[in-house]
């Protein structure tokens, strides 16, 4: 970051095929809920939710940042709010759900015990995959 007089830097937006491009060597930050980023998250990204992340800009890398959340709704609010701070930041437009139907690599949780009850995870996990809620 800068000194005390902090100017926002520009807020670009990437595909995510342009995050791909560096990843797994760039700093990636989900600003989805932590309940969100436990079902599934990409390797190696850093969970900041968007609620708690002025108070956590301690964690946010001291580098170019890319954001990202569910679809890039937040992540663009993110980018807002570390750009005022003086942050490199990138939105990934798209976020978790374009990344995953590009092919790139997500980690997920373990599936629940009783996979038949689709809740609120297994939703998420399903519109990720593309599957239905009881679908195997």
């Amino acid at each position: 970051m800068a000194s005390s007089e902090i100017t926002p830097n520009p807020v670009r937006t990437v595909a995510t095929e342009e995050l791909a491009g560096v990843w797994p060597g760039a700093a990636v930050v989900d600003v989805r809920s932590r309940e969100e980023y436990a079902v599934a998250c990409i390797p190696g990204s850093i969970n900041i939710p968007l609620d708690e992340l002025p108070s956590r800009l301690k964690d946010v890398p001291n580098t170019t940042v890319y954001v990202l959340c569910g679809s890039g709704k937040r992540s663009s609010q993110a980018a807002a709010v570390l750009s005022a701070r003086g942050y490199d930041v990138v939105n990934v437009a798209g976020g978790i759900t374009e990344w995953y139907r590009n092919g790139h690599p997500v980690t997920y949780a373990p599936a629940p015990v009783d996979s038949r009850r689709p809740g609120r995870w297994r939703s998420l996990a399903d519109r990720l995959t593309g599957r239905g809620p009881g679908v195997s």
